[in-house]
């Protein structure tokens, strides 16, 4: 591939600034390396203050080629503080990674990295003087629109600059025995170390930084400190070529534990060691496990590969399940039943309710809101696989959304939002614990993860907009 498609379109010259004036507010997927933080202050409207068209492109998908629109799953947009103004950080279907200011939706730089991107950029201060290269946007994509799945390099990760958008740095996904070569997954820093699964299977542990690239077929590629490869050649039977990892890591103890596609959780050092414990669970894991107040994760798991029904198990690392909340295997698209995106909780807020909480949403479309510390008094469900046996937690309300859904929630104190096939609800919880809706914005599909700040809703459509929503 030719660096000459990778333009990157200035529409407004901005000046280095000091280092304190840049801060990310959610940096990352999910907020932050606990992957549990959606924002500060959600609205009780979802009134459209504007949109953005965030553009349309083509893609190749096994020997079709598709034209997408927008923002697809996981999609969630950046909130960046620089001086006195908010931006917003987007990666879009259209192949491009964008700069948009918050309280108006203008464009401030766009830059095409070659294929589309699926998932949520992370920013990473790398430090040093020079502004362009010191504030580094780590963003997957998909392997590349003209690339030869069996022969060509598949740059599916890049590092490009916050400032002025500017690509700094392309990484190749190797080919193995995944039948995917491209990144959905949202990197994660732990200390000067960037990590992040790559769906080719392997956990990648690399530098960020622009000082630290080598030459590469003629463009700077990062510095990779380590690879660990998350599957064994015994899922090859079960899973075939299935075997890539969409979820982003979760940050617990100093490792990052990974929901893989081969539907085991695993703990990657990236230090010295490697792969610590690991939790074989089945199914088809895509989503982020939320790390809760009570030092646990939720995972979701899809139906796939699995001979009972998918749903949500509450782990403690390095020992196990505590609870399973199976979902009805529905078909909803390709999936046949459980979860595709991520489980949510609200401890992070101060709202006046419990901050045991948490909500998920099952590609059936129906949206629960369970206590995670408790469980049903004698009552046993069967686990992913219909053989072992374990507690189910509390439910204390649920709601059947007009459509179903493979988008993540917003869990912001006492709010939630979740998007859904044709629209978008926004719901209070009571103190006694139910669901009230608050409004719905019916039309654009949201596959998407939104975020909230200061009272407003960005949210990427696969119509091609980028929402501002609020009172």
């Amino acid at each position: 591939m030719k660096s000459g498609l990778f333009l990157t379109c200035l529409l407004l010259a901005v000046p280095p600034l000091a280092s304190a004036q840049v801060q990310p507010l959610v940096g990352t997927y999910l907020g932050d390396g606990q992957r549990n933080y959606y924002g500060n202050v959600a609205p009780s409207r979802l009134r459209v203050h504007w949109k953005t068209h965030l553009g349309s492109a083509t893609t190749r998908v096994g020997r079709a080629i598709k034209k997408w629109s927008g923002t697809g799953w996981t999609g969630q947009p950046l909130v960046i503080r620089e001086g006195a103004e908010t931006y917003l950080i987007i990666g879009s279907l259209s192949h491009h990674i964008k700069k948009i200011r918050a309280r108006d939706g203008k464009v401030i730089w766009s830059t095409d990295v070659g294929d589309a991107i699926k998932g949520t950029p992370t920013f990473a201060d790398v430090g040093g003087s020079n502004a362009e290269n010191r504030y580094v946007l780590i963003t997957g994509s998909r392997m590349g629109r003209n690339c030869n799945f069996l022969t060509d390099p598949a740059y599916g990760l890049h590092g490009v600059s916050y400032m002025t958008g500017k690509h700094l740095w392309r990484h190749n996904l190797v080919r193995t025995e995944s039948n995917s070569r491209d990144v959905d997954a949202s990197a994660v820093m732990i200390g000067s170390k960037a990590c992040v699964p790559l769906e080719n299977g392997f956990f990648t542990v690399f530098s960020p930084s622009p000082s630290k690239t080598s030459m590469v077929n003629g463009f700077p590629a990062p510095k990779i400190y380590k690879q660990l490869k998350l599957y064994t050649p015994n899922d090859l039977a079960r899973y075939g070529s299935e075997l890539s990892c969409e979820s982003s890591p979760t940050v617990y103890g100093g490792k990052a534990y990974v929901a893989a596609g081969c539907g085991r959780v695993y703990a990657c050092s990236t230090g010295w060691g490697g792969i610590g414990w690991t939790l074989d669970t089945g199914g088809d894991l895509n989503g982020t496990m939320p790390l809760t107040n009570d030092s646990h994760l939720l995972l979701g798991i899809e139906r796939e590969f699995i001979s009972g029904q998918g749903g949500v198990m509450k782990i403690k690392p390095g020992k196990g399940p505590v609870w399973y909340f199976p979902q009805p295997n529905v078909r909803f698209y390709e999936w046949g039943g459980g979860m595709v995106g991520s489980p949510a909780v609200n401890h992070r807020y101060n709202s006046g309710i419990s901050k045991d909480l948490a909500c998920f949403v099952g590609v059936d479309g129906r949206l629960t809101l369970v206590n995670h510390k408790q469980v049903q008094p004698g009552v046993m469900v069967a686990g992913p696989r219909g053989q072992n046996r374990y507690p189910t937690p509390v439910v204390l309300d649920q709601v059947k959304l007009p459509k179903g859904s493979i988008s993540t929630p917003l869990f912001v104190g006492n709010r939630i939002i979740i998007g859904y096939d044709n629209g978008m609800d926004l719901y209070q919880v009571t103190a006694a614990g139910k669901l009230q809706r608050l409004d719905r914005l019916s039309g654009p599909m949201f596959d998407a993860t939104p975020v909230v700040w200061n009272g407003r809703v960005y949210a990427g459509s696969k119509n091609g907009y980028l929402y501002c929503l609020g009172n």
